[in-house]
């Protein structure tokens, strides 16, 4: 299974209600891939200038009714119980943000509520990105802590994934 596969799998059975897949480079090749599940695709031809981009156009492609942003790149594979923990705490505590912690540290995927949508889509690559919008709200911030490292996982280069399936298995 592929990696973006697994994601949208995953993010389905931790129970996010629509999922936006933000494509630049291989867009086609993303989107043929994923033909038979059930997302939306935005294209960002824009991809090459940072996250940021892609961020908001995700946000502004979502459904204007959503009341939370799960936001998670392709290469932070997590599990479905993480996603669904997440989704759980935002909801029952309905914060700005709700965070993973492992060790005291910071993770992904990080949730945001919909209360913060146009400051969400004023970030810039220039003002550090989401972390300006996350450091605004840490005061408030809902932590989820897990005893699982694989929330601080993040793939950047092939020796990355092949640790983490040594790790973590497929």
């Amino acid at each position: 299974m592929s990696l973006i596969r697994y994601q949208v799998t995953i993010l389905k059975q931790g129970g996010c209600d629509e999922i936006v897949v933000v494509t630049g480079h291989r867009s086609e090749d993303i989107q043929a891939e994923l033909f038979d599940m059930e997302v939306s695709f935005v294209e960002n031809a824009d991809y090459q200038s940072g996250r940021v981009s892609s961020v908001k156009k995700g946000i502004k492609s979502a459904n204007a009714d959503t009341n939370s942003f799960v936001l998670l790149a392709v290469d932070q594979p997590r599990t479905s119980d993480i996603i669904n923990s997440l989704i759980d705490s935002h909801a029952a505590i309905d914060p700005i943000v709700t965070s993973p912690r492992f060790n005291s540290k910071g993770g992904h995927p990080v949730v945001f509520s919909s209360l913060i949508k146009s400051e969400i889509l004023a970030i810039t690559e220039e003002t550090e990105g989401l972390r300006s919008v996350f450091d605004k709200y840490r005061d408030q911030m809902n932590e989820v802590h897990f005893e699982d490292p694989i929330v601080k996982l993040d793939l950047n280069t092939y020796e990355d994934y092949e640790s983490a399936r040594v790790t973590y298995g497929t």
